[in-house]
């Protein structure tokens, strides 16, 4: 649920809204803050302390925690992506572009700050009582099953769509067996059933 705000807490109409910059700097400290200790145990005073900002100032940019949050989750879902992107960029072979993901995520989850898929964990936290953070991750999850079926689909395989699909779960199967079990070869284990996928389709 928001955080109510207290009376002299409410920043007047006719006051400027922060800059760019100011805001992504603020969702860039949340982000840390509900990675690193989840969305329920960290208040919106904290987030103010941390970012050094006053509390009304960043209700004026953020009314609810819960819209803090999703503006939280698209920069992740942009982050990813582009980090995803950017390790299939440098693989020349169609094929093995598409079993890219899966490097990237063996290469995430045996970083000493892993702690499990922010997505998984914001939708866990908060469910359907903020459906603004729901979208938020419904919409990261569409992407990377479009960027999975993009990559089949330059690789020519039968039926891309289908391709994309099952390699959705199978990324999405990865980051949960790695969070909960604390498996660190998860995502090698999704890797060799991605290519089983990727050679029945050829």
């Amino acid at each position: 649920m928001p955080e109510p705000l207290a009376d002299s807490e409410v920043g007047r109409a006719d006051e400027p809204f922060a800059p760019d910059e100011l805001r992504a700097a603020v969702v860039a400290v949340a982000d840390e803050l509900f990675y690193a200790h989840g969305v329920h145990a960290v208040t919106m005073q904290r987030i103010r302390d941390e970012a050094g900002l006053p509390l009304r100032r960043l209700y004026r940019m953020f009314p609810s925690k819960d819209m803090l949050l999703a503006a939280c989750l698209e920069r992740r879902d942009q982050v990813a992506r582009a980090a995803i992107e950017q390790r299939v960029d440098t693989i020349e072979d169609p094929l093995a572009k598409v079993l890219g993901p899966f490097d990237f995520l063996d290469d995430w989850f045996r970083q000493p700050g892993f702690h499990g898929c922010v997505f998984a964990g914001a939708f866990g936290e908060m469910g359907a009582a903020a459906p603004i953070v729901v979208t938020a991750v419904q919409r990261h999850k569409r992407a990377l099953r479009e960027l999975l079926t993009g990559l089949a689909a330059k690789a020519d395989v039968a039926d891309a769509a289908a391709v994309g699909a099952q390699l959705a779960v199978l990324f999405d199967g990865a980051m949960a067996i790695a969070t909960l079990a604390g498996d660190t070869d998860a995502a090698l284990h999704a890797r060799r059933a991605a290519r089983a996928v990727l050679d029945s389709a050829a």
